[in-house]
């Protein structure tokens, strides 16, 4: 009689543990369309997550020169490839364990892209010139 109570005692605890860990998962991932690893980014406003291209919202990099352009893609790729992230439309957020910070990857990309234009309105130009590795630059003449 008491081991037939310890069993249900035990199936009802496993149960509803079971069920609260169900419950957080079907939260997070109902809340948005897709997770996982950013693998590429072909463009400022296109990562690969996977297997699939993201066609990221509002990132605009027109207006700048190739060399800012060619330094931008190397900067965006050594820090964003290998990152886990959620994705809600076309809106991409870093995975921070379950939880996400409201700025956006979209916004963050935007901003730097706005920085980089401002710079060269000021005579920064971006890139590989007179031995210097990409990821530097230099005061233009």
């Amino acid at each position: 009689m008491k081991r037939g109570l310890i069993l249900i005692l035990m199936a009802l605890i496993l149960s509803e543990v079971l069920a609260s860990a169900g419950s957080d998962t079907k939260m997070t991932n109902s809340s948005f369309d897709m997770k996982g690893t950013i693998t590429n980014v072909l463009s400022p406003s296109s990562i690969v997550i996977g297997r699939d291209a993201v066609n990221l919202d509002g990132v605009d990099a027109s207006g700048l020169y190739r060399s800012t352009y060619v330094y931008l893609m190397e900067d965006l790729r050594s820090y964003y490839i290998g990152k886990d992230v959620l994705v809600k439309g076309n809106y991409t957020y870093f995975d921070l364990n379950g939880a996400y910070n409201s700025e956006s990857i979209n916004e963050m990309i935007q901003k730097e892209i706005s920085d980089l234009l401002n710079g060269q309105n000021y005579g920064v130009v971006y890139g590989r010139y007179y031995g210097r590795s990409s990821g530097t630059y230099y005061t233009g003449y």
